[in-house]
């Protein structure tokens, strides 16, 4: 029995190809085949008298593939697939010979969102007032947009257009009028999928502050929340190597590839465990723990695990002045502190004075600049705010009409 629910997973993740026997045997070993009717050659893995048979395998799949070998014995014959590209697409079969059982299981893939582009905002005017229009483009799954005032407020806009190319990536777009323009921002929203049955693990939406030398809790938990007391629930670093922080299965805490720089450091919450909840522990923090932690649950239907995104969209706004048109930014929720630059449309730096930058109590940072510009002949500003050690880049386009600059 395989998933009825299409799989969901973005490219560039670890995704699990859920499949078991029914009724759970306690003595399987005989032949499992995992294939893709539409590839030539079709395998993808198949495992035989306890080993990886590796004679004519698609090559697209090589050393990315593997099954839950220690879990075969109770049937759980579920298919761990590495780096997801998007040509992995596609509808997969799981097989059994000895008893001549099948089953099916849809495989959506779509683009990172990081690599959907950041929205494009272009101002005209009209004989009812200011006429903005967003587009984005990149998206997988379809996204939302909505229009905001500075105070968060939504904006009412007539129904976004949504148009899927052939790629299979959306482009959104939508458009606002008859406004009398101060700051507006356009925000494009990730639809999450949560399928019926599945789990999700919910990491935490700000990023985690601590001091040298303090203790710290790394939250995660799963909703809906299920015990985790004998599962395996791995913590890692994946700059690290080796990148295991933290590995708990059925009950003991394994030592074997672990870091040493987290030796006796980490721990999980063992009254919560039953309650879902896999926060970690980490005990007399170092500078070296700066990083970005990954927990993974091996046995569950978890299959795209994404920390929601702490920082804001820069948002601008235009004033006129006796110079030209002043454009002004600001990016928040940030951390570590954040860079901001000014671009025009070939991608050249423009000249600005140094962005403003403000620690708030949250420990978290704000970051805004200004900059005058003058008529150019595509009138095409970017705003880029990004910070290296977490690899994150915010960008907010805007096209000014000529209008703009008459005074």
């Amino acid at each position: 029995v395989c998933s009825p629910q299409p799989i969901v997973a973005l490219a560039g993740d670890d995704v699990i190809l859920p499949c078991h026997l029914e009724p759970a045997t306690s003595d399987f070993s005989g032949t499992v085949e995992w294939t893709r009717e539409d590839l030539g050659p079709p395998y993808i893995h198949v495992h035989q008298s306890g080993r990886l048979v590796v004679q004519d395998p698609n090559p697209l799949y090589k050393n990315r593939t593997v099954l839950f070998v220690d879990e075969l014995k109770n049937g759980n014959i579920s298919l761990k697939l590495f780096r997801v590209t998007l040509s992995d697409e596609g509808r997969y079969r799981c097989f059994i010979p000895s008893i001549w059982g099948e089953a099916f299981i849809q495989l959506h893939v779509g683009e990172s969102v990081s690599a959907a582009s950041s929205p494009v905002l272009n101002v005209t005017k009209s004989s009812s007032g200011v006429v903005l229009e967003c587009e984005s483009e990149g998206w997988y799954p379809e996204p939302e947009l909505f229009w905001l005032h500075a105070e968060g407020k939504l904006l009412s806009a007539g129904a976004p257009e949504t148009v899927r190319g052939p790629d299979g990536l959306y482009t959104v777009s939508s458009r606002v009028t008859g406004l009398t323009i101060s700051v507006i921002s356009c925000r494009k929203n990730y639809k999450t999928f949560i399928l019926p049955g599945q789990a999700q693990l919910i990491g935490p939406s700000q990023p985690i502050v601590a001091m040298l030398g303090d203790d710290v809790i790394l939250p995660s938990h799963l909703e809906p929340a299920m015990a985790v007391v004998g599962r395996t629930v791995e913590w890692t670093r994946p700059d690290l190597n080796p990148q295991f922080v933290h590995t708990w299965r059925e009950g003991l805490e394994l030592l074997i590839d672990h870091h040493p720089s987290y030796k006796g450091r980490t721990s999980l919450l063992m009254a919560k465990l039953k309650d879902g909840d896999v926060s970690l522990k980490l005990s007399e923090v170092k500078l070296s723990d700066e990083g970005k932690y990954r927990c993974f649950i091996p046995s569950l239907d978890v299959h795209v695990i994404k920390k929601k995104s702490f920082v804001s969209s820069p948002f601008i706004a235009i004033n006129k002045s006796s110079s030209g048109v002043v454009l002004e930014c600001e990016s928040k929720g940030w951390y570590p502190e954040p860079e901001l630059f000014w671009l025009d449309a070939e991608g050249k730096l423009l000249s600005a004075g140094a962005p403003e930058t403000v620690r708030g109590p949250d420990g978290l940072y704000t970051v805004s600049s200004r900059v005058t510009v003058e008529k150019s002949h595509s009138n095409s500003f970017t705003c880029r705010v990004q910070q290296s050690k977490i690899q994150q880049t915010r960008l907010m386009r805007i096209h000014l009409e000529g209008e703009h600059y008459s005074k």
